[in-house]
């Protein structure tokens, strides 16, 4: 199944959420859960993080609509995706929750990592810095996490 119609899939019909669930689980961080498991929402918002501090690819915009929603939805979310520093747009994404959102959006980003339309970022002498300090901080916090 292409991702277009993955993106398509109604994620209210159960053999859908399988097939969502099933494709998720091929994106390296989520392999670990068992097909029984619904994969955690938290764990699909690290992965997008992940995704966009370690490739060139980002959200750009999350709003949540009323009119037109799709048959038994209340309302719906959609997501922009584009690229990080020459801002080519990617596509959308849409649900009718936010775990549908994310789940789709985690399938996305990863299918144009995987085709190589995005490459793995360079970072700034900033973010470099930043994320020293941040690794020196988190180890702090072990530490002392450690000796309780």
């Amino acid at each position: 199944m292409k991702t277009e119609q993955i993106m398509n899939l109604d994620y209210r019909k159960e053999e859908n959420q399988k097939i969502i669930q099933k494709v998720l689980r091929q994106v390296k961080p989520l392999s670990k859960f068992s097909d029984e498991e619904q994969i955690p929402i938290e764990l699909l918002e690290k992965t997008v993080s992940v995704l966009t501090n370690k490739y060139e690819i980002t959200p750009q915009w999350i709003i949540c609509g009323y009119r037109n929603s799709a048959p038994g939805c209340i309302g719906y979310y959609s997501v922009g995706v584009k690229t990080t520093t020459d801002h080519k747009w990617l596509g959308d994404v849409n649900g009718c929750t936010i775990y549908e959102l994310f789940a789709k959006l985690v399938i996305k980003m990863y299918a144009h990592v995987r085709a190589g339309d995005v490459h793995e970022r360079d970072l700034t002498k900033e973010e470099k810095e930043r994320e020293r300090r941040a690794k020196k901080i988190d180890k702090k916090k072990e530490e002392e996490l450690g000796e309780d």
